[in-house]
C-alpha cells in the first residue's frame, strides 16, 4: 500500500496491507496510522521523525535514490519539490519488467527524464489541470504543478501513458466527462495517453517480457 490518509484510519486491519510506503507525512497521506499499523511501514527518515508519535513499532528508512525490494517489488526513492515542512517523495516502481512512477504531490520533480526513464505508466498529481499552483518560499519550490508541465515531463521522457489520482476540486467537481475529455486532449497533444484515476480503478501490469495482474 502506498500513502494512508486520514480516511484508512481504522481501516487497515479490514484490508491487511502487507507492507506499506508513505511519499510525505502530511495528513492526507499518513494521518491513516495515527492508531498504528498492522505491518511494517516504510518512508524516508524526514517522513518517519514527523510521524514519531505515532504508535508504529516495525520502521524502516528508505535511502534516496537506492533501491529496496519490498515484497518482492522493487522501489526507488526520489526525492521531489512540494513542501518544506513535510518533504516529499515519488517511487520508481518495478515489477518485473514493468516499471510505473508514482508521484500524487509535486510541485517539480529534479531530473525528470532520468526519474522518468523507462516508465511505463506515469502516476501523478491530478490537483490541477491547468492552472500552477507552484509557489517559491525560503528558495524552494513548493504546492502542485499542474497536469500540463507533469505531462511535458512525460513527453520529453518517452512515457506514453500517464493517470492523475488525488485530484482538486476542480477535477472532483467539475462535469467528469469534460475534465476526462480536456486531460485526454492534452495528452494527445504531447503523444501520452492521459486519463484521471477513480475510486476502485484497477490496472493489468503489463510489460514486453512479463503479464501480471
Amino acid at each position: 500500500m502506498i500513502d494512508c490518509g486520514a480516511d484508512w484510519l481504522g481501516r487497515l486491519r479490514a484490508i491487511a496491507p502487507t507492507a506499506i510506503l508513505l511519499t510525505h507525512a502530511h495528513p492526507d497521506h499518513a494521518a491513516g496510522l495515527a492508531e498504528g499499523a498492522p505491518c511494517p511501514v516504510y518512508a524516508p527518515k524526514e517522513t518517519l521523525d514527523l510521524l514519531h508519535r505515532y504508535p508504529i513499532h516495525e520502521r524502516h528508512r528508505l535511502l534516496p535514490r537506492k533501491a529496496a525490494i519490498i515484497g518482492g517489488v522493487t522501489f526507488e526513492t526520489f526525492p521531489v519539490r512540494h513542501s518544506i515542512r513535510a518533504p516529499a517523495v515519488g517511487y520508481r516502481v518495478s515489477i518485473g519488467n514493468f516499471r510505473f512512477f508514482y508521484l500524487p504531490d509535486v510541485a517539480a520533480l529534479p531530473n525528470a527524464s532520468r526519474a522518468l526513464r523507462g516508465i511505463d505508466v506515469y502516476i501523478g498529481d491530478g490537483a490541477t489541470v491547468r492552472r500552477s499552483m507552484v509557489r517559491k518560499k525560503d528558495g524552494t519550490w513548493i504546492g502542485h504543478a499542474p497536469i500540463t508541465y507533469q505531462l511535458g515531463w512525460c513527453q520529453k521522457a518517452n512515457v506514453r501513458s500517464a493517470i492523475f489520482t488525488h485530484c482538486g476540486s476542480p477535477i472532483v467537481r467539475g462535469d467528469p466527462r469534460r475534465v476526462e475529455a480536456i486531460v485526454r486532449r492534452l495528452g494527445f497533444e504531447r503523444g501520452v495517453e492521459a486519463r484521471i484515476a477513480y475510486d476502485g480503478l484497477t490496472l493489468p501490469i503489463e510489460s514486453s517480457k512479463t503479464k501480471r495482474t
